[in-house]
């Protein structure tokens, strides 16, 4: 599949140098072309009846593939195919008009204030471990950042000073998102106490390290939430995402707007960020009941 390889090759180059896209898109892109190749025995020559989609989609169904997973799969296929068109590789876009299942909303899982608040005390404070391990917890919290943006986090991104965050996103788009005193603190702490001291060969200008003095990995992260998530006897399940969906929930439930989460978060969207308004609707219902001013006064009868 040599030049299968670097038809691939070369689509990925475009998309992340003109379209910016990340690495992990990138990687699911590659994985998603690869699979489609390999079941459709596609080693060359790209061109394809556009009955072949509708066999793609078949073959999914089969293998109880979630609808989420499968329209990003239509999607980097129509992409993919979008690009050999525009480079004459192909007569047509097989994929232009095939239609993968709806997705239906979701209601993100979140963890209350208070369970919140159990994890971030759980981890111990008189060890380098536990500050670390502090500071990962309260930054996710105060900030919402991504598991992939923790990770890739830099010093030279810190401005203690003005108690600000420089995030790169998706796309490698930055944002600036300021990130509390309690983040903020845990932060210094890590710095001073831990952090300062090691000087590592590769990595240098990460925040975060990991025993082994490097960056960390998705799952890394992922195993210490899950630690103290359990040790704070959490019975949901946590993930990293669940301290962002906190994060979101929490600020719109103290009264923040929904342009402001969307920035914090960084949603090129505002309709992906709508999807926590749907989440407390009771919360929603008290707020609307205590201040419309038609609901202040309101009477009801035989009262």
């Amino acid at each position: 599949m040599e030049n299968s390889d670097n038809t691939i090759n070369d689509f990925l180059q475009y998309q992340e140098l003109e379209c910016g896209l990340s690495s992990n898109t990138l990687a699911a892109y590659r994985r998603d072309i690869v699979e489609f190749a390999t079941l459709f025995n596609i080693s060359s020559n790209y061109n394809i009846p556009a009955k072949i989609a509708n066999d793609y989609l078949s073959k999914l169904s089969g293998l109880n593939r979630k609808p989420a997973s499968m329209a990003r799969k239509i999607s980097s296929l129509r992409n993919f195919y979008q690009f050999l068109q525009e480079k004459e590789l192909v007569k047509g876009n097989p994929f232009e008009f095939a239609r993968a299942p709806r997705i239906s909303r979701y209601h993100p899982d979140y963890l209350t204030i208070s369970e919140i608040q159990k994890i971030l005390e759980t981890p111990p404070v008189d060890n380098k471990g536990g500050i670390r391990d502090i500071a990962i917890l309260e930054l996710l919290y105060g900030t919402g950042m991504r598991i992939s943006e923790l990770i890739e986090l830099k010093l030279s991104a810190v401005y203690d000073e003005i108690g600000f965050l420089k995030i790169v996103g998706k796309g490698n788009k930055e944002r600036l998102v300021p990130y509390g005193q309690y983040a903020k603190r845990a932060a210094e702490r890590y710095l001073t106490d831990c952090r300062e001291s090691i000087k590592p060969v590769i990595d240098g200008d990460i925040l975060i390290l990991s025993n082994r003095n490097r960056k960390f990995s998705r799952v890394g992260v992922w195993k210490i939430i899950k630690k103290y998530a359990l040790m704070a006897g959490i019975a949901k399940r946590v993930t990293p995402h669940t301290f962002r969906h906190s994060f979101a929930t929490h600020m719109l439930e103290g009264g923040a707007d929904l342009r402001t989460v969307q920035e914090l978060l960084g949603h090129s969207s505002i309709t992906t960020t709508q999807i926590y308004t749907q989440v407390d609707k009771d919360y929603l219902l008290s707020v609307h009941r205590e201040f419309h001013p038609r609901e202040k006064n309101f009477e009801g009868e035989g009262e």
